[in-house]
């Protein structure tokens, strides 16, 4: 295999075998040349990082390995290598994709929000721009690290986006057909997860009336039924409308073919 290809089975076969070393072995090539390849939202390194985790879960060297992984990510980040993708100039733009992006999808892996706060503090220093375009990213972490000053330079109206989705939801339903991507449940995640951010902060500055007030405003904005009870829902426990989506699309069963 070259590092053009992916055989999402072959490191799970590998894992599977207990062969884990050599599974490790092989997810750091795959990783190296999904990066070198393209934007890390590409599915080659998506299911690199996917396959990695499960590795990291049974295997402790997997984990020491992506660690060392996210480390050298980082050097390149500081070093001014703001972007993983083809070598030179001559390749468009959009072959490449944020270093910061992997770093922080590697640190949720490790589940190291710690890491991904420390490095944007220092993107902060280096590069406001950046830290501005990728602060959705960082948030939660910066957030977790109590550094609500930080939270709240970066942040924006949590309910910007709150018109938008309302006409999202009268003409896409919350839990759609198996075929159909669940585009009103990952709005309204989003939504809700930028509500919970302002909370946070506002309550971190002694505010506390001002994020019930975020809170209520929210749900009020909503339309009444399952729309805003998932929503009242996620706010009390993070994560629910995805498992929820899933649940119902498991229940719908298996494609069937025309």
């Amino acid at each position: 295999m070259n590092d053009r290809g992916f055989r999402s089975e072959a490191p799970g076969v590998l894992r599977q075998a207990g062969r884990h070393g050599e599974a490790l072995a092989l997810l750091q090539q795959l990783f190296a040349g999904a990066a070198r390849a393209g934007a890390p939202a590409r599915p080659g390194l998506f299911l690199v990082m996917l396959e990695w985790a499960f590795l990291a879960t049974e295997y402790p060297p997997a984990r020491t390995a992506l660690e060392e992984a996210r480390d050298e990510q980082i050097g390149r980040l500081l070093a001014g290598d703001m972007t993983v993708g083809p070598n030179g100039d001559t390749h468009p733009a959009f072959l490449h994709g944020s270093r910061f992006a992997l770093i922080a999808e590697i640190n949720r892996i490790l589940g190291d929000a710690r890491s991904t706060y420390e490095v944007f503090v220092r993107l902060d220093a280096m590069r406001p721009d950046l830290a501005r375009r990728h602060a959705f990213l960082a948030l939660p972490a910066v957030v977790a690290a109590c550094d609500f000053a930080l939270a709240d330079r970066y942040q924006g109206e949590p309910l910007a986006h709150l018109a938008a989705l309302n006409a999202t939801a009268a003409a896409f339903p919350l839990f759609p057909p198996p075929e159909q991507a669940p585009r009103l449940a990952a709005e309204l995640t989003l939504l809700v997860n930028d509500v919970r951010i302002a909370s946070a902060v506002l309550r971190g500055r002694g505010r506390a009336n001002d994020a019930l007030a975020l809170r209520a405003r929210l749900l009020a904005g909503l339309p009444s039924g399952p729309v805003r009870a998932l929503a009242q829902r996620e706010l009390d426990e993070e994560g629910i409308i995805m498992r929820e989506i899933v649940a119902h699309q498991m229940a719908q069963g298996p494609l069937h073919e025309p």
